[in-house]
């Protein structure tokens, strides 16, 4: 393997069109790999280079057999402003130290439309299968739901931590504990204290080893002296219902209005954030930017020794949420444009499914299989079924009417199995 003798592989063969390729963004571009046999081919992986800067090429797919060029490979291109651009590949093996090779010859490409809008028209629509009491609203159709606790101030996120308590975080910027379906008095963390009172909360999340750290992280969205909005993501220590011991991991990323985020663990023990495009797309694509990226880092916010980035996934533009279906161990996010329908797509954007019309995601859990997407508008959940054999694609989606009191903006599992979601100004458990 090239790996193995200290030496870098073979450049990718990337046979060049006499002129500019005109494109749209979503194509994939391809090259044939040369390497002695399909183990030598799995050691190896790839860098694109788009105007001379550097990233790791995604989706990435090669074929099973090789011809006389090499080994057929293609990869997803990443987000392309409009404009001119150069592409080159090169091809790199990593053994403690990266080993690469000279970089392809290069690829004129014009793009006509930003790779984010092209990939969210273009993607491949769910089934929706909506009766018609459910796009009524039928009250008598919906699931019933218990009020847990009533006067919440616009929550926007859900976390549940050992002791049978549950963290709700306000968009305003107060993290409130429900506990033992009670509403503790005193707010467990104030505006006041996580960003000077001027900005709003985005989410919450419960470390797994809470018991021994009791480390809740957020990520909060607020202004600074240059009147710009910018997130920050950050670790508390909680200690009798009450955080404090801030620690900045992460902060000063441009936010978009309004700015949208997500936050959630993995069952790796890793910190998983979602951040917008910050109101450029191009930093979607740009890996200098944090924006438009899901990161995956470690507790203390240092990047794992098993990733070159923090980021592992590139081109979102407004994520709603992400969550990991358990048959088939993907990660799934949501996105909610401001324009564009809402869609769904895997860490590695490789399939991409947009939402039934007037589904605009708030948030989104797998609950044993199906994939539950609260809307911004309406007091319901989609219900996406995925196919029964494989786990790995979205087959039908319908819309499940909750009897609740106004739109869903906020929804998690609860460690009693149960599905519990937030209204304005309630927490609510669905009973079946």
């Amino acid at each position: 393997m090239a790996a193995c003798g200290g030496a870098a592989p073979a450049p990718p063969v990337v046979n060049q069109p006499p002129a500019t390729q005109t494109i749209n963004g979503t194509e994939r571009i391809g090259w044939d790999q040369p390497a002695a046999d399909a183990v030598d081919l799995a050691a190896i992986r790839y860098a694109m280079y788009v105007d001379g800067t550097r990233t790791e090429a995604a989706g990435v797919a090669c074929a099973a057999a090789s011809t006389a060029g090499g080994f057929a490979c293609t990869a997803r291109l990443p987000a392309l402003a409009p404009g001119l651009h150069t592409l080159q590949l090169a091809s790199f093996v990593d053994d403690g130290r990266v080993l690469e090779s000279e970089r392809s010859a290069a690829l004129q490409v014009t793009v006509t439309a930003s790779t984010a809008a092209a990939r969210a028209s273009d993607a491949a629509p769910v089934r929706a299968r909506e009766v018609a009491a459910a796009a009524r609203s039928d009250t008598s159709r919906a699931l019933a739901a218990e009020v847990v606790v009533d006067g919440v101030d616009d929550p926007i996120d859900l976390a549940f931590a050992p002791g049978r308590r549950l963290f709700v975080a306000e968009r305003a910027g107060s993290i409130r504990i429900v506990r033992d379906g009670r509403l503790v008095a005193e707010p467990a963390l104030s505006p006041a204290s996580s960003f000077g009172g001027a900005g709003q909360l985005l989410a919450v999340a419960i470390d797994p080893e809470f018991t021994r750290t009791r480390f809740v992280f957020i990520v909060y969205a607020s202004r600074g002296a240059d009147d710009r909005t910018t997130f920050t993501l950050a670790r508390f220590r909680e200690a009798a219902d009450t955080l404090a011991d801030a620690a900045v991991l992460l902060d000063r990323i441009p936010a978009a209005t309004p700015p949208r985020a997500a936050l959630r663990f993995g069952a790796d023990g890793k910190v998983y954030a979602a951040f917008d495009a910050g109101g450029d797309e191009r930093r979607a694509g740009d890996p200098a930017s944090l924006n438009g990226k899901l990161l995956r880092l470690n507790p203390d916010g240092t990047t794992p020794r098993d990733q070159r980035s923090p980021a592992i996934a590139d081109g979102l533009v407004a994520p709603a949420g992400f969550d990991w279906n358990g048959g088939a161990g993907e990660l799934w996010i949501a996105e909610a444009p401001a324009h564009g329908p809402s869609q769904l797509r895997t860490v590695d954007a490789a399939r991409r499914y947009a939402l039934p019309t007037g589904i605009r995601a708030s948030a989104l859990a797998f609950v044993r299989g199906d994939l539950l997407i609260a809307r911004a508008e309406g007091a319901d959940l989609l219900r996406v079924r995925f196919d029964s054999e494989t786990h790995t694609a979205p087959s039908t989606a319908e819309r499940v009417p909750i009897d609740a009191d106004g739109d869903i903006q906020a929804l998690g599992l609860g460690p009693d199995g149960a599905v519990y979601v937030a209204t304005r100004t309630r927490i609510l458990r669905i009973k079946n």
